[in-house]
C-alpha cells in the first residue's frame, strides 16, 4: 500500500468491500452514489445492474442464504430506498445477513424536504439491526466494517448505510480496516454430556432446526446425530436444506403446508432441542404444539428472538460449530448411546409417514396436474440443484415434493414475501454458477419481480422457472371464500403467456396445459441452455396437494 495515499471516501468504501472478500453487488443505479460505482468501474467486485431495487435487495439476500456471508445491495435515495424495503423485511424477519447501500441527497440539504430526502432511521429502524449514516468520510472503512460485523453476528439481520452524495468526493487516507478473525465458544465436554444424557433419557424426543448460522459439515452432522440417537429431525419453515432430506431421520418441515402427523409430532414430544431457531410463530402452530415439553435451544442470538416460552437450558453459540462439535463429542464419548428399541420404532414410523407425503400424486384437476408436473421435475434434477421460490399456495408444492439433499440448497421467504423467487434465482446462479438453479413463481408472485428475467438473461445465467398460473391470488381467494364464502373480490388475475414472456427477453418458453406430454416438456426445459420459462396453466379450484402415496 503506498504511505499516506488518498482516495475519495467511496472509492474507499469499495475497497473495504473487496479486503470482506464481497464478490458481487447488486444494484439500481442512481446519481447519489456515482462516486462508488465510479469505484465499482476498475474493481474486482461484480456489479449485477438490476431492474427493480427491489429486486436487488432480494438477489443479494439470496447470495447470503447460500454463502452465508452478508450479501450487498446498492440503491439510490427516495423511491430507489422505499422499493427496497420489502428486502430488508424479508432479511429481518428471516435472519439473513444483508448490507444495504442507500444514497442520500447533499449533507447541507438533509431534512429540508429537498428532492427525493429520505429518512433511514425512519423507514428502516424497526426492520434492521443498525442504521448508519457516513457523515465522517474518513470513517467510510470502519462503518462498512461495523455493519457487516453486525449483519453476520449473533441472529444475522440487515444493516443499511447511508451514503451523502457530497461527502461520498472527499478525498481521505486509504486505510482499510481488517477482519477479525472469529473464534465461537462452544459448550463444555460437561454441557455435552449433559445434552446427550438428557436426549438419551427422553422417550420422545424431537430435535428442530432452523436459522442462518449452517454450513455443508453440520447438515452431515445433524443427520448422524438423528440416526445414532434415533431422534426425529425436522425443520422449521423453508428450511429443509439443512439436513439431507434422505436421512432415515429427517421426518420434514414444520410450518404452513406441513403435514398434519408431523405437527402432531412435535406437540407429543417430552424433549425439544432447538438449533438455530426456537420455538418460533409458524413452526409451532400459532406457539400452540410443544409448549411443556422439557425445552433446549441453541442459537447464536443472545435475545433468543422469535422464541415464546419455555426454556430449560440455552447455549449462545453458533449452531454450525454446535453441531459439529456434538457429533464429534458422540463419536469420542465412552458411554453407551444406544437408543431404546421403542424410540427405533418411532423414528421408523415418522420416517415412513414423511416418506408418503413427501411422494407425488396426481391433483385431479383441469389443464396442467402440478402433483404430476412435480414429479416429472422430481425425476430429472440434480441432487445439488438449488431451488426458489416466493410466497403462495403454489409454493406448498415444490416445499412438499422436491428434495433437499445439499446444504445450501433452498431460497425461499420465510416472511412470505411474495416476489422473491425470481431475483433468489438471479443471487443463486451468480453465486454457484455450476449447480442448476430452479425456480417457481405463482402469477401473482411472478409479476412482482418478473423484470429480473432481464437480469438473469444479460447475466447469461442458466436457470429454469416455473410460473405456475391459476389465475388468482391463491392464498387469499383460499381465506376469502372461508370468511366471505361465494363473494370473491379483488383477487381475480389477468395474465400474460409466460413463455413469451421469456422469448421476449431472449430466453426460451414452454407450455403446460395439460396437452402436453408433461415429462417431454420438463425433460427439454432442463436439457436446454440459458434463462427458460414454463408457463404452467393450473385448474384454479385445486388448491393443495392431495395426499401423497401413488406415484406420479
Amino acid at each position: 500500500m503506498q504511505a499516506n495515499a488518498e482516495l475519495s471516501a467511496g472509492h474507499l468504501i469499495v475497497k473495504q468491500l473487496e479486503a470482506e472478500g464481497v464478490k458481487r453487488i447488486y444494484c439500481v443505479p442512481g446519481e447519489s452514489y456515482l462516486d462508488v460505482l465510479d469505484g465499482l468501474y476498475d474493481s474486482t467486485i461484480h456489479t449485477v445492474v438490476c431492474r427493480q431495487e427491489g429486486g436487488a435487495g432480494m438477489a443479494a439476500m439470496s447470495e447470503a442464504r447460500l454463502t452465508g456471508k452478508a450479501g450487498v445491495a446498492m440503491v439510490t435515495r427516495g423511491p430507489g430506498a422505499s422499493n427496497a424495503t420489502i428486502a430488508v423485511h424479508n432479511a429481518w424477519q428471516d435472519g439473513t445477513p444483508l448490507l444495504l447501500f442507500v444514497g442520500l441527497v447533499d449533507s447541507r440539504e438533509r431534512e429540508r424536504e429537498a428532492f427525493q430526502d429520505f429518512s433511514l432511521v425512519s423507514w428502516y429502524g424497526s426492520t434492521a439491526k443498525r442504521v448508519f449514516t457516513i457523515d465522517n468520510p474518513a470513517e467510510a472503512a470502519r462503518v462498512v466494517r461495523n455493519a457487516i460485523a453486525i449483519a453476520e453476528s449473533g441472529k444475522p439481520g440487515p444493516v443499511v448505510i447511508g451514503l451523502p452524495e457530497d461527502l461520498l468526493k472527499h478525498r481521505v487516507p486509504l486505510a482499510v480496516e481488517q477482519p477479525p478473525a472469529e473464534r465461537p465458544v462452544l459448550p463444555s465436554a460437561a454441557d455435552f454430556d449433559e445434552l446427550v444424557s438428557a436426549l438419551c433419557a427422553a422417550e420422545r424426543p424431537t430435535i428442530v432446526l432452523g436459522g442462518e448460522v449452517w454450513s455443508p459439515e453440520a447438515a452431515a452432522a445433524i443427520a448422524s446425530i438423528g440416526e445414532q440417537l434415533a431422534v426425529p429431525v425436522t425443520t422449521d419453515f423453508r428450511a429443509a436444506d439443512l439436513i439431507d432430506s434422505r436421512s432415515p431421520a429427517y421426518g420434514g418441515m414444520l410450518g404452513y403446508g406441513r403435514d398434519d402427523a408431523l405437527s402432531a409430532t412435535v406437540a407429543d414430544s417430552d424433549l425439544l432441542l432447538f438449533i438455530g431457531t426456537g420455538r418460533a410463530d409458524v413452526l409451532s402452530d400459532g406457539y400452540t404444539i410443544g409448549l411443556d415439553a422439557t425445552t433446549i435451544v441453541v442459537t447464536a442470538d443472545p435475545e433468543r428472538q422469535g422464541h415464546y416460552g419455555r426454556i430449560d437450558t440455552a447455549f449462545t453459540t453458533r449452531p454450525d460449530a454446535f453441531t459439529v462439535a456434538l457429533e464429534t463429542h458422540l463419536a469420542d464419548a465412552v458411554a453407551d448411546h444406544a437408543p431404546a428399541p421403542a424410540r427405533i420404532e418411532r423414528l421408523k414410523s415418522i420416517r415412513a409417514t414423511f416418506e408418503a407425503f413427501q411422494t407425488p400424486d396426481a391433483d385431479g384437476g383441469r389443464f396442467a396436474d402440478l402433483g404430476r408436473v412435480l414429479g416429472a421435475i422430481k425425476r430429472v434434477i440434480a441432487d445439488d440443484a438449488i431451488v426458489t421460490y416466493g410466497a403462495g399456495n403454489y409454493a406448498i408444492w415444490p416445499q412438499r415434493y422436491l428434495p433437499s439433499t445439499t446444504y445450501p440448497s433452498l431460497v425461499a421467504p420465510k416472511n412470505g414475501a411474495m416476489g422473491l423467487g425470481i431475483p433468489a434465482a438471479v443471487g443463486a446462479a451468480l453465486a454457484h454458477p455450476d449447480r442448476q438453479v430452479v425456480s417457481f413463481a405463482g402469477d401473482g408472485c411472478f409479476l412482482m419481480n418478473g423484470q429480473e428475467v432481464a437480469t438473469a438473461v444479460a447475466e447469461g445465467l442458466n436457470i429454469v422457472i416455473f410460473a405456475v398460473d391459476n389465475g388468482v391470488y391463491g392464498t387469499i381467494r383460499v381465506h376469502q371464500e372461508r370468511d366471505y364464502p361465494g363473494r370473491q373480490s379483488g383477487t381475480k388475475l389477468v395474465n400474460p403467456d409466460f413463455a413469451k414472456y421469456a422469448e421476449a427477453f431472449g430466453g426460451t418458453g414452454f407450455t403446460l396445459d395439460g396437452s402436453q406430454d408433461i415429462d417431454a416438456v420438463v425433460t427439454e426445459a432442463f436439457a436446454t441452455p440459458g434463462v427458460k420459462i414454463v408457463h404452467v396453466k393450473v385448474d384454479p379450484d385445486v388448491r393443495v396437494p392431495r395426499p401423497g402415496g401413488a406415484a406420479a
